[in-house]
């Protein structure tokens, strides 16, 4: 017991997981915003009935919602494409900030003399 508490509550956890259910949900109602009232009535002209989320196929007395999974499948790549920035962004300013700390050594390794590290 004593051990979780350690973890959960001295290592900020609880408060790193707390933010990310905030900004994930935040992050989500924007990818539904996009998907919904940009992306999706921009492709309704293109379906039968005018109505992307509404389309469904017969099958054997009831329906399959093709309509709810493409509007799914759309909003999981548009997450995904949105993190994939967010990562390569983050990986670029990691490797400028690395590089910019070798040349900060090496400038100060040069003026003391030092060759090396």
């Amino acid at each position: 017991m004593r051990e979780f508490t350690e973890f959960f509550f001295q290592k900020g956890n609880a408060l790193n997981l707390a933010i990310a259910v905030v900004v994930g949900t935040q992050f989500q109602q924007i990818v539904n915003a996009i998907s919904k009232d940009l992306l999706m009535p921009l492709l309704n002209p293109l379906v039968r009935g005018g109505n992307w989320q509404n389309l469904v196929i017969p099958y054997y007395g009831g329906d399959l919602a093709i309509g709810k999974i493409f509007d799914v499948i759309l909003n999981s790549l548009i997450v995904g494409w949105a993190l994939f920035f967010i990562i390569k962004a983050i990986n670029r300013s990691q490797r400028t900030l690395e590089s910019g700390m070798s040349t900060f050594k090496e400038s100060a390794n040069a003026k003391q003399g030092n060759p090396g590290d």
